[in-house]
Protein backbone atom coordinates (compact mmCIF):
# COMPACT_ATOMS: atom_id res chain seq x y z
CA UNK A 1 0.00 0.00 0.00
CA UNK A 2 0.75 3.50 -0.65
CA UNK A 3 0.51 5.84 1.94
CA UNK A 4 1.23 9.38 2.93
CA UNK A 5 3.98 9.51 5.50
CA UNK A 6 4.81 12.63 6.31
CA UNK A 7 4.47 16.18 5.48
CA UNK A 8 6.12 19.44 6.71
CA UNK A 9 3.99 22.59 6.46
CA UNK A 10 6.32 25.23 8.58
CA UNK A 11 9.70 24.42 8.39
CA UNK A 12 12.22 26.50 10.09
CA UNK A 13 13.10 29.53 7.99
CA UNK A 14 11.40 30.18 4.19
CA UNK A 15 8.74 28.00 3.21
CA UNK A 16 9.83 27.35 -0.31
CA UNK A 17 12.75 26.48 0.62
CA UNK A 18 11.93 23.44 3.29
CA UNK A 19 8.83 22.72 2.49
CA UNK A 20 8.25 18.77 1.24
CA UNK A 21 6.02 15.88 1.42
CA UNK A 22 6.56 11.91 1.38
CA UNK A 23 5.34 8.93 0.40
CA UNK A 24 6.09 5.24 1.84
CA UNK A 25 5.52 1.89 0.05
CA UNK A 26 4.60 -0.77 2.64
CA UNK A 27 4.52 -3.04 0.02
CA UNK A 28 6.76 -5.64 -0.97
CA UNK A 29 7.34 -4.59 -4.66
CA UNK A 30 7.71 -1.22 -6.54
CA UNK A 31 4.71 0.60 -7.77
CA UNK A 32 4.37 3.08 -10.43
CA UNK A 33 2.54 6.20 -9.65
CA UNK A 34 1.09 7.41 -13.31
CA UNK A 35 -1.61 9.01 -12.54
CA UNK A 36 -1.73 9.54 -9.44
CA UNK A 37 -2.55 12.67 -7.37
CA UNK A 38 -1.22 14.54 -4.61
CA UNK A 39 -4.23 16.72 -3.35
CA UNK A 40 -4.04 20.16 -0.76
CA UNK A 41 -7.16 20.90 1.22
CA UNK A 42 -7.56 24.03 -0.81
CA UNK A 43 -7.70 21.90 -4.24
CA UNK A 44 -4.16 22.43 -5.73
CA UNK A 45 -2.90 19.35 -7.40
CA UNK A 46 0.53 17.78 -8.47
CA UNK A 47 0.61 14.70 -10.79
CA UNK A 48 2.87 12.08 -9.79
CA UNK A 49 3.30 10.06 -13.27
CA UNK A 50 6.44 9.69 -14.04
CA UNK A 51 7.30 8.45 -10.49
CA UNK A 52 7.22 4.89 -8.06
CA UNK A 53 8.34 3.78 -5.39
CA UNK A 54 10.48 1.11 -4.28
CA UNK A 55 9.03 -1.90 -2.26
CA UNK A 56 9.10 -0.56 1.87
CA UNK A 57 10.42 3.18 0.12
CA UNK A 58 10.04 6.98 0.34
CA UNK A 59 9.25 9.63 -2.34
CA UNK A 60 10.20 12.78 -0.93
CA UNK A 61 8.86 15.62 -2.99
CA UNK A 62 10.18 19.18 -2.22
CA UNK A 63 8.14 22.48 -2.75
CA UNK A 64 10.29 23.42 -5.83
CA UNK A 65 9.23 20.30 -7.41
CA UNK A 66 5.32 19.99 -6.38
CA UNK A 67 4.71 23.54 -6.12
CA UNK A 68 1.82 22.73 -3.87
CA UNK A 69 1.82 25.53 -0.72
CA UNK A 70 1.17 23.96 2.05
CA UNK A 71 -0.73 25.35 5.04
CA UNK A 72 1.06 26.67 8.38
CA UNK A 73 -2.88 26.59 9.86
CA UNK A 74 -5.50 24.25 9.44
CA UNK A 75 -3.68 22.04 6.74
CA UNK A 76 -4.35 18.83 5.03
CA UNK A 77 -2.98 16.94 2.19
CA UNK A 78 -4.55 13.94 0.37
CA UNK A 79 -3.42 11.15 -1.78
CA UNK A 80 -5.75 9.85 -5.01
CA UNK A 81 -5.02 6.62 -6.64
CA UNK A 82 -4.93 6.16 -11.04
CA UNK A 83 -9.03 5.25 -11.02
CA UNK A 84 -9.03 8.75 -8.83
CA UNK A 85 -10.16 7.22 -5.57
CA UNK A 86 -9.00 8.95 -1.91
CA UNK A 87 -6.28 6.47 -0.76
CA UNK A 88 -4.50 8.22 1.93
CA UNK A 89 -5.27 11.38 3.71
CA UNK A 90 -4.48 13.90 7.01
CA UNK A 91 -5.41 17.11 8.14
CA UNK A 92 -4.82 19.33 11.41
CA UNK A 93 -6.69 22.17 12.90
CA UNK A 94 -4.45 24.96 14.23
CA UNK A 95 -1.15 26.09 13.59
CA UNK A 96 1.48 23.56 12.29
CA UNK A 97 4.63 23.52 15.38
CA UNK A 98 7.40 25.28 13.46
CA UNK A 99 10.27 22.48 12.36
CA UNK A 100 8.10 19.98 12.88
CA UNK A 101 6.64 17.16 10.31
CA UNK A 102 2.73 16.32 10.49
CA UNK A 103 4.12 12.48 10.43
CA UNK A 104 2.57 9.24 10.55
CA UNK A 105 2.20 7.37 13.99
CA UNK A 106 0.67 4.26 12.52
CA UNK A 107 -0.28 2.42 9.12
CA UNK A 108 -3.69 1.64 10.10
CA UNK A 109 -7.04 2.68 8.02
CA UNK A 110 -10.38 4.33 9.08
CA UNK A 111 -11.48 7.22 10.25
CA UNK A 112 -9.01 7.23 13.35
CA UNK A 113 -6.42 10.27 12.83
CA UNK A 114 -2.79 8.61 11.88
CA UNK A 115 -0.47 11.99 12.15
CA UNK A 116 0.71 13.44 14.80
CA UNK A 117 3.84 16.48 14.82
CA UNK A 118 6.91 14.88 15.16
CA UNK A 119 10.85 15.53 14.00
CA UNK A 120 11.20 16.08 10.42
CA UNK A 121 12.81 12.35 9.02
CA UNK A 122 12.84 13.30 4.52
CA UNK A 123 13.24 9.54 3.34
CA UNK A 124 13.88 7.81 6.33
CA UNK A 125 11.20 5.92 9.01
CA UNK A 126 9.07 8.34 11.25
CA UNK A 127 10.44 9.37 14.87
CA UNK A 128 7.52 8.35 17.51
CA UNK A 129 5.75 11.56 18.73
CA UNK A 130 4.82 9.91 22.16
CA UNK A 131 3.89 6.95 23.10
CA UNK A 132 0.38 8.76 24.56
CA UNK A 133 -0.34 10.10 20.95
CA UNK A 134 0.92 7.12 19.25
CA UNK A 135 -1.47 4.66 21.50
CA UNK A 136 -4.68 6.65 20.94
CA UNK A 137 -6.24 7.43 17.60
CA UNK A 138 -7.65 10.81 17.71
CA UNK A 139 -10.88 11.61 15.49
CA UNK A 140 -9.93 13.53 12.22
CA UNK A 141 -11.08 17.21 12.28
CA UNK A 142 -10.77 17.37 16.22
CA UNK A 143 -8.11 19.71 17.06
CA UNK A 144 -5.44 18.76 19.55
CA UNK A 145 -4.50 22.25 20.52
CA UNK A 146 -7.84 24.06 21.05
CA UNK A 147 -7.75 28.16 20.91
CA UNK A 148 -10.49 30.56 22.06
CA UNK A 149 -11.99 32.30 19.26
CA UNK A 150 -12.10 35.86 20.17
CA UNK A 151 -15.88 35.74 20.80
CA UNK A 152 -14.85 33.36 23.32
CA UNK A 153 -12.47 34.91 25.27
CA UNK A 154 -14.89 37.71 25.17
CA UNK A 155 -18.13 35.67 26.57
CA UNK A 156 -15.81 34.06 29.10
CA UNK A 157 -14.66 37.88 30.33
CA UNK A 158 -18.47 39.13 30.57
CA UNK A 159 -19.50 36.34 32.33
CA UNK A 160 -16.73 36.16 34.37
CA UNK A 161 -17.38 39.95 35.19
CA UNK A 162 -21.47 39.47 35.68
CA UNK A 163 -20.23 36.93 38.48
CA UNK A 164 -18.16 39.27 40.63
CA UNK A 165 -20.92 42.10 39.96
CA UNK A 166 -23.52 39.79 41.22
CA UNK A 167 -20.95 38.20 44.28
CA UNK A 168 -20.22 42.19 45.35
CA UNK A 169 -23.98 43.22 45.48
CA UNK A 170 -25.21 40.12 47.51
CA UNK A 171 -22.20 40.47 50.05
CA UNK A 172 -23.37 44.53 50.17
CA UNK A 173 -26.55 43.66 50.36
CA UNK A 174 -26.37 40.68 53.34
CA UNK A 175 -23.98 42.86 55.29
CA UNK A 176 -26.30 45.20 57.28
CA UNK A 177 -23.57 47.89 57.89
CA UNK A 178 -22.43 47.80 54.10
CA UNK A 179 -26.05 47.78 53.06
CA UNK A 180 -27.11 50.85 54.67
CA UNK A 181 -23.69 52.48 53.34
CA UNK A 182 -24.50 52.02 50.28
CA UNK A 183 -28.22 52.06 49.68
CA UNK A 184 -29.26 54.72 52.68
CA UNK A 185 -32.08 56.48 51.62
CA UNK A 186 -32.58 60.37 52.68
CA UNK A 187 -35.74 60.73 55.04
CA UNK A 188 -38.14 62.90 53.92
CA UNK A 189 -39.83 65.54 56.10
CA UNK A 190 -43.26 66.05 55.28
Amino acid sequence: MIFLNEWLPNPVGPDAAGEFAELYNSGSSAVGLDGWVLKTESGKKFSLAGRSIAARGYLVLKKNITKLALRNTDGGLFLYNSAGALVDGGSFLGSALEGQSFSRVDYGTGPAQHFAFTSSTPGAANGVASITVADRAYPAGVPLNHQLESFGFFGIMMGTALLLLGLIIYVIKTNEDLSELFFRRDEEVW
